[in-house]
């Protein structure tokens, strides 16, 4: 029965003891065997392979229902979530990817937006950053095997501290299959993020600039918003596009050829660009021009984002456009539940910063740090999360949306373990 996910046998002692199964999913465009057949002799057991090719993956479209009303569980209906109970029912999961324009692809990143039904919405602090709980008692070991043709030694460590911090985040140990002659296993380790390698460059100050809103929640979602209150600020100097609009997208790859200044504003999904964004970057061509980025984030701490400002800093030397810099926002999550004046508050800072790219040519580093702080939590910020998390504060803000849709009971549901 290929569908068993693990068996039971007696050790010496006669005890019975639980074994489950290594399985490989394969995210690759061209799925040759002969890897796989040097990665099965790195271990003693049977691999499982799933294959989840190109379009086999639907971008996790941000609606939280996984969380807040079928908790555990993704609303999709696409050959991922067939493989969900593999995933968690495995003590090692490797992950063979392509990458692409310096990163991951979109597929491989698709495949880590989509793994959220896994956690809850629930926060904790860990070393001065927010987590998402976990809802299952542990998580497999992650393996991570990617082509590294076409990539710089920067563009590498990128992508390899990214794939850390992501297991890291998942409750997860890491490594990564390494190819050189032979086939082995590298333990992956904490390291900081590269993500003050590259100075703003400077140029004159900009007439139109370009914007992209990079969040899959379409009209409904904080980065429209925000974004809305910008054009209002700069109107005709602006342009903002929705990559929700794929039917647009073979005209705006083609006009950025041309495009002087663009900006990228994207929410942070699994410490990175969501998955449709990464596939409008992958389309794009070297071209002249600036290039900037804006990321905000539902935590709170910068440096939840540094990984991400770290391949946005290396994205732009590989289009060879000029880099003016990255802004980071955290804390936007509930934007739209606060008061007017809330939202005010918060908004006015971002718009700000946007407004003095277009008069000074680059992001003001002052502006950019103040938004970007707190960059992780201190001790008594820790301390005052602990006492307002005991008492129920820090969660109400989902158990409200949990019991308005029923869900309530459900919210510690283990949906995927056999």
């Amino acid at each position: 029965m290929n569908r068993i996910i693990y068996w039971i046998v007696f050790n010496y002692k006669g005890r019975r003891k639980e074994i489950r199964m290594k399985t490989v999913f394969d995210l690759r465009e061209k799925q040759d065997g002969e890897i796989l057949e040097e990665i099965s002799n790195l271990y003693d057991e049977p691999l499982k392979v799933v294959r989840l090719g190109n379009k086999s993956i639907s971008s996790c479209i941000g609606c939280w229902s996984c969380w807040l009303k079928t908790p555990g569980r993704c609303v999709m209906k696409d050959q991922m979530v067939k493989f969900y109970q593999d995933y968690l029912n495995s003590d090692t999961v490797i992950l063979l990817m392509n990458t692409a324009q310096g990163f991951i692809n979109h597929n491989a990143k698709a495949f880590f937006d989509r793994t959220i039904p896994h956690y809850h919405p629930y926060i904790e602090i860990i070393d001065g950053e927010c987590h998402h709980a976990a809802r299952y008692k542990d998580y497999p070991d992650m393996v991570f095997y990617y082509d590294i043709e076409g990539l710089t030694k920067i563009e590498e460590q990128v992508i390899e501290d990214y794939l850390y911090r992501t297991a890291y985040h998942f409750k997860s140990r890491a490594y990564r299959i390494l190819k050189d002659g032979n086939v082995h296993l590298l333990p992956l380790k904490s390291r900081k993020a590269k993500n003050q390698v590259l100075s703003f460059g400077s140029i004159e100050s900009i007439k139109k600039l370009v914007i992209y809103n990079g969040s899959p929640r379409r009209s409904g979602s904080n980065s429209s918003l925000i974004l809305k209150k910008v054009s209002e600020s700069l109107a005709d100097r602006v342009e903002i596009r929705d990559l929700n609009e794929e039917n647009k997208w073979k005209q705006w790859i083609e006009a950025f050829k041309s495009e002087d200044h663009v900006m990228f504003f994207v929410p942070l999904y699994v410490h990175a660009m969501p998955s449709h964004v990464m596939e409008f970057i992958e389309k794009l061509q070297v071209s002249k021009g600036s290039l900037s980025f804006f990321i905000q984030s539902g935590f709170p701490e910068s440096s939840q984002s540094h990984f991400l400002e770290a391949y946005f800093q290396q994205l732009a030397l590989r289009l060879g456009r000029t880099y003016i810099g990255t802004a980071i926002k955290g804390g936007v999550e509930g934007l739209q539940m606060k008061s007017a004046k809330a939202q005010e508050k918060m908004i006015v800072p971002i718009v700000r910063a946007i407004e003095s790219i277009m008069h000074e040519g680059c992001f003001n580093p002052a502006d950019i740090d103040k938004l970007g702080r707190p960059v992780r939590f201190g001790k008594v910020a820790n301390i005052i999360f602990k006492i307002i998390n005991r008492i129920g504060l820090i969660n109400f803000y989902w158990d409200k949306q949990l019991r308005e849709n029923n869900a309530y009971e459900k919210r510690f549901d283990r949906p995927y373990i056999i």
